[in-house]
């Protein structure tokens, strides 16, 4: 009956009114309001139990180094011994021998060794868990008697110190029984049971597709904003509009699997240094115009009949990556709640922050200190796994300011040691379309053929705005089809094609009709090469960059376009993969355009990216700032997408649970609401599955634009071509923010942010 009341209740938050009458209304099941607020709180207790999992196994994982580490120090010290203890061992070992029968002291030496190796071996495989649980209970209650900051608002119901034993067995097995559904975890992951711990504390568990998960792959925690307005219908003196600012979170598990390697930089190198590794390389420069030939290639077989005859099955349709079959699965992901917090305020924000280091995986270590005055204090030297915390350029900057604020604390807990501040990409990628914007698009170029402005006209695209932020996915679907349209016809234009189905120049590919008959690599290396010319006449490269100062003003404002959107083409893709390298160098190619640009946020915000993975994050952690930025809630090749753009999914569900609430929207049912979010979903799919409910499939098919390409190629069809004293109006002497900046002064621009 619970399930029937919990499905009941979630079609009200999930789906709105309509659901209801499609799930249980047509079999007459109800329930009460206290009963939907007793079973909300069941479902929302244990909320967080996987990710506290997660972080005490890398906690365990920190308890076996040091005993490792212990373990050989006890070995070295019973091989360096004292001449006088050898002495006395010596004569105590003839002694014994005497009347034991025993020949030398080797085997008393060898048998302390053994003990004292044993004795050190047992405890950290048998007492490991219960030395566990004793440091983290005493961690968290003197942070919950101590801390002057600490969260009261937003804490669980449950106390501190019950909060330690959520990752055992028994409670995540009656939290399985009372909410028990599907383990496919698309916004949400049910609370999986450690199944067995292996000699490396790695516990593994079965996904939906069958796979095994490790769980101590390492975690990343993402969070992000959340406004409501509640609008009272009889406005009065005390009863006026409320705006509400908390703050959303979640936790994402690691799919890739980083082997932990000490040697890191222990100093900075040279600023010089530091400056030229931050920009793009020659290297850098040939791989994206590999990757971008890639990418012409696919438009042009999508667009042109010959391309799709000659070469449909050779085109390369995902670019693959070292680690192309994680980033392939489903990502698990856990929703943490809200927080009755603000972020624009300094206090709230370090609130948040001290929430969100609850989760970092510590070993408390208190040793007593002898001062020179005879006086003895305990100090702490805690031990803490760097967790990532990602969020928007806003996000991450407040962030580093609360942790800034308490840097002179006395505890590491205090100072906020173990949380990373990291920028995601959906909002730089919006940024960066606002960038685009901000040099070529013009309401004043109506009537200048080739212009975005004139070509958004020219499709009828009223949706398209001036911000790209008001509507971002009509800009984006506007902007893709431009620089397609503006490969296609520079191919065209080379290949002398006059027309989409049309067949190139026999002078410029012979035999072009026959080519389709010839080997595939034959087909291979002629595609290639084809490809390549058209990303030549692009301005791609970044070093050895000659700026040619042509009379032809309105093609070169077409190849500008053309090449910021093959980056942004390349960026998306990138994204869409999973693949961190290819992520990381297109920050290395927005950093001087960030710069250049005037977007001085995230332009510090590029420059913080490179540097903590190049310089100042360990190699584990530097492998899970790029390869920990992806959400797969598919489970398919080419379906991730940035954490903070799921973090708008999760808020925009959010909100459509909290209207569904009515005139109930206080501060504790709306907390009730988002701590439930991961049951609640299992239950509404499982049931939507029985019952043959049609459920949205959560992939937006674009829709096909042929007729919009055709009159963008009619258009375009004279403005890639070569002319003379050709000029825009609007755009007079156009140049392109990749190379606004000479490099002398992005080094002095990088050495200048490097403290």
């Amino acid at each position: 009956m619970k399930r029937y009341q919990l499905l009941r209740y979630g079609s009200n938050g999930y789906s709105g009114i309509a659901a209801v009458y499609t799930r249980l209304q047509k079999l007459g099941v109800c329930m009460s309001h206290e009963s939907v607020v007793a079973l909300h709180k069941i479902c929302g207790q244990n909320f967080d139990a996987d990710v506290l999992i997660w972080r005490d196994l890398l906690v365990e994982d920190m308890l076996q180094k040091q005993q490792q580490s212990s373990c050989q120090s006890h070995n070295t010290c019973t091989y360096s011994n004292e001449s006088d203890t050898e002495s006395n061992e010596s004569s105590d070992s003839d002694e014994d021998s005497d009347e034991n029968g025993t020949d030398t002291e080797c085997d008393i030496e060898d048998d302390c060794r053994s003990e004292e190796c044993e004795s050190t071996s047992s405890c950290s495989e048998e007492d490991i868990m219960e030395k566990l649980k004793d440091n983290h209970s005493k961690s968290i209650d003197i942070e919950c008697e101590d801390d002057d900051d600490e969260i009261t608002g937003s804490q669980n119901d449950v106390s501190c110190n019950e909060r330690t034993c959520m990752h055992d067995k028994d409670s995540s097995d009656s939290l399985t029984e009372s909410c028990s559904g599907s383990s496919e975890a698309t916004i949400d992951i049910t609370h999986e049971q450690q199944d067995q711990l292996l000699d490396d504390s790695e516990v593994t568990t079965e996904d939906s597709d069958g796979a095994k998960r490790s769980h101590n792959l390492g975690y990343r925690i993402c969070g992000d904003n959340i406004d409501k307005t509640v609008c009272s219908r009889y406005m009065r003196l005390d009863r006026k509009n409320n705006s509400l600012h908390y703050f959303h979170l979640f936790a994402v598990q690691s799919r890739v699997c980083i082997p932990r390697d000490e040697m890191h930089f222990t100093s900075m190198p040279d600023k010089t240094e530091i400056a030229a590794t931050l920009l793009p390389s020659l290297n850098d420069d040939q791989i994206l115009k590999e990757n971008v030939a890639i990418l012409v290639s696919r438009i042009l077989t999508n667009n042109l009949k010959f391309f799709r005859l000659t070469f449909q099955e050779l085109i390369q349709w995902h670019i693959k990556h070292p680690y192309y079959k994680e980033m392939s699965s489903k990502s698990l992901v856990v929703p943490l709640g809200i927080l009755l917090k603000n972020e624009n305020k300094a206090s709230d924000m370090i609130g948040i922050v001290n929430h969100i280091h609850h989760y970092v995986p510590a070993v408390p270590d208190i040793q007593e200190q002898v001062l020179s005055t005879g006086e003895t204090v305990d100090v702490d030297q805690t031990s803490l796994h760097t967790i990532l915390f990602g969020g928007d350029q806003l996000t991450c900057a407040r962030a580093r300011s609360a942790i800034g604020n308490k840097l002179n604390s006395q505890t590491p807990h205090k100072r906020f040691m173990g949380i990373e501040p990291v920028i995601e990409d959906w909002h730089t990628k919006v940024n960066f379309l606002r960038v685009i914007w901000k040099y070529y698009y013009n309401p004043k170029s109506s009537a200048e053929h080739g212009t975005l402005f004139q070509l958004r006209n020219v499709i009828h695209r009223t949706n398209v705005v001036k911000d790209p932020m008001k509507n971002y996915n009509a800009c984006d679907d506007f902007f893709v089809l431009v620089i397609e349209s503006h490969i296609v016809a520079l191919a065209m234009n080379i290949l002398g094609m006059t027309n989409a189905d049309q067949a190139p120049d026999s002078s410029i590919l012979p035999d072009a009709h026959l080519l389709w008959m010839q080997p595939d690599d034959f087909r291979t290396n002629v595609l290639k090469m084809l490809t390549l010319r058209i990303v030549d006449e692009l301005s791609l490269n970044f070093n050895n960059f000659v700026y040619k100062d042509t009379d032809d003003k309105v093609r070169q404002y077409s190849i500008q376009l053309s090449s910021l959107g093959c980056l942004y083409l390349e960026y998306s893709d990138a994204i869409r993969e999973g693949d961190g390298n290819r992520v990381l160098r297109c920050w290395r190619y927005m950093l001087p355009i960030f710069a250049s640009s005037g977007c001085k946020n995230y332009a510090i915000e590029a420059f913080n990216l490179l540097l903590q993975h190049d310089y100042i994050l360990p190699p584990q952690e530097a492998g899970q700032l790029i390869w920990g930025r992806f959400i797969n809630v598919k489970g398919q090749p080419g379906h991730n997408i940035p954490n903070d753009l799921h973090m708008e999914h999760l808020n925009r569900i959010l909100k459509q649970s909290i209207s569904g609430l009515g005139a109930n929207k206080s501060a504790n049912a709306m907390q009730r609401v988002a701590q439930a979010l991961g049951a609640i979903s299992p239950f509404l799919r499982n049931f939507d599955e029985e019952c043959k409910i049609s459920q949205l499939k959560g992939v937006h098919n674009r829709q096909k634009a042929e007729q919009d390409m055709k009159i963008l190629l009619t258009e375009l069809a004279p403005i890639v071509s070569l002319g003379h004293s050709r000029r825009h109006k609007t755009f007079t002497n156009p140049r392109d923010p990749l190379h606004m900046l000479s490099y002398s002064e992005l080094n002095a621009w990088i050495e200048k942010h490097i403290t």
